[in-house]
């Protein structure tokens, strides 16, 4: 019996030899699928959608070509905005306000002088169709974008597809100054390496060339969606996309809804607006200690004092933001009727976005970063295209649904990401905090100088920037 009970014993020994390390093997194969699966799952669904007039129709395939499109104006056109001009109704400045009222109205005056008397729309819209425009109907609109290939490829390098993505009031000719030095690197000394793009820059739903919607409830994701289906009607499987403002949204949304179609993903601005009782510790205590806090002398520098650059400075610049997020059409009315009134809401944004200090300048500091040519082609492009109203409606779309933008923050973005942070950027988010969403940074830098529109403002330090993060990922 004794050596029974021995056998029997070393069997059950042997038996949980065995057994242990294959029940160990099997609940860590279970839960190494369970998060395999998890991962996957956090995504976006991608869903589908119809934005054009009345209901979509229940036969037949949605045209898929592409259509080269050209800006075209006319005599008509011109007059028109000449009279309107001419109809200015000068409101005297208050003394010494530079533009803490918002635009400084004896400034105006020398603005719209300049865009009556000197101003060259027909030249303007020369300059804009040198690069290759077109047309696609995706989802029951037209799509307006810009294709831009390099004219020349060294022997043995790759062309990259990117995508760049405008915000508001901005547009795709924000990207002008900064495409020839993606496309021709090497001919703006910026050689390094073997990174050359060919660039695509599409203009949102409702601003400028492409169709408004006409269904409600169109925001970031169903541009994400359009915007993914727009790369693979141009044959691409992987590509890079950048983004600032809206496009930093909606180029966000993209690589949570695809992320196996972004090979990059580049931003020169973050939405992250997480409240809980651990941030707020975070920010008392990162004003003393920030190095406690996760934070860097530079995070420290751009983000204190809190209440002056997070809460006062924000409701400084955001009354546009209520507006347009909740009854967009009727300030929009007035807008799309006077000119003058439409380059002045815009051109604001364009002088305190671009500097803080240029409150404190008479001409809102605008001809020191812009030609008043570029501001004013800007402006021209929502006149003549009649789309302040529904690019004004993108804010409505997007906030009645998320006021605080966000619901998407709980899909984390696993693509490689860069993050180019200008230091006059309405409101600076330490590098610690943009891991709570960006889970894959390659690239965060604190650049020297620029604010909200670096493509338009700081061309080539962006240029640098984005090409140096790619280089990043092409050696992952």
């Amino acid at each position: 019996e004794s050596i029974l009970s021995r056998i029997r014993a070393f069997e059950y020994s042997q038996k949980n030899a065995v057994l242990v390390p294959v029940a160990a093997l099997g609940v860590g194969g279970v839960l190494l699928c369970w998060l395999r699966s998890g991962h996957k799952m956090k995504t976006i669904d991608m869903g589908d959608g119809w934005w054009g007039s009345g209901e979509r129709p229940l036969k037949g395939k949605e045209d898929t070509s592409i259509r080269p499109f050209k800006i075209e104006t006319s005599d008509k056109e011109i007059e028109d905005l000449h009279q309107r001009l001419d109809r200015f109704r000068f409101t005297p400045h208050v003394e010494g306000a530079a533009f803490h009222y918002g635009f400084n109205s004896t400034y105006l005056q020398k603005v719209v002088a300049y865009w009556r008397n000197q101003f060259d729309w027909r030249k303007q819209v020369e300059m804009l169709n040198k690069y290759p425009h077109f047309h696609t109907t995706i989802e029951g609109i037209d799509i307006h974008f810009i294709h831009v290939k390099p004219s020349y490829v060294p022997h043995g390098r790759a062309v990259r597809p990117l995508l760049m993505v405008h915000g508001w009031p901005g547009s795709f000719y924000e990207f002008y100054k900064i495409i020839p030095l993606l496309t021709e690197p090497a001919k703006h000394g910026l050689n390094e390496g073997d990174v050359v793009f060919e660039v695509i820059c599409p203009s949102i739903p409702g601003y400028g060339f492409s169709e408004a919607p006409h269904q409600r409830e169109f925001d970031s994701i169903a541009t994400a969606r359009i915007f993914h289906k727009l790369m693979n009607r141009l044959g691409f499987k992987e590509y890079y996309i950048q983004g600032g403002d809206w496009g930093s949204r909606i180029t966000t949304n993209m690589a949570q809804m695809l992320p196996q179609s972004v090979k990059g993903l580049h931003l020169n601005l973050v939405f992250i607006a997480r409240q809980s009782l651990g941030r707020l510790i975070c920010i008392m205590l990162g004003a003393y200690v920030p190095w406690l806090v996760g934070f860097s002398r530079e995070d420290a520098r751009r983000f204190y004092p809190f209440m002056q650059k997070n809460v006062y400075d924000v409701l400084r610049e955001s009354g546009y933001m209520h507006i347009q997020a909740t009854k967009p059409d009727t300030a929009g009315c007035g807008l799309n009727d006077s000119p003058v009134g439409l380059a002045a809401y815009i051109l604001e944004k364009f002088s305190t976005w671009t500097d803080k200090s240029f409150l404190y300048h008479d001409d809102g500091g605008l001809e020191s970063k812009y030609s008043l040519d570029e501001l004013l082609t800007n402006v021209m492009i929502y006149w003549v295209t009649s789309t302040i109203v529904s690019s004004m409606r993108y804010y409505k779309e997007n906030f009645s649904k998320d006021p605080d933008l966000s619901a998407h923050n709980r899909v984390g973005v696993y693509v490689p990401t860069g993050i180019a942070a200008f230091p006059q950027e309405i409101v600076h988010v330490p590098r610690a905090w943009t891991k709570d969403v960006y889970k894959n940074i390659i690239t965060y830098t604190y650049m020297p100088r620029g604010g909200h529109f670096a493509a338009f403002e700081e061309p080539k330090l962006l240029a640098q920037d984005i090409i140096q993060f790619v280089q990043k990922v092409e050696q992952l």
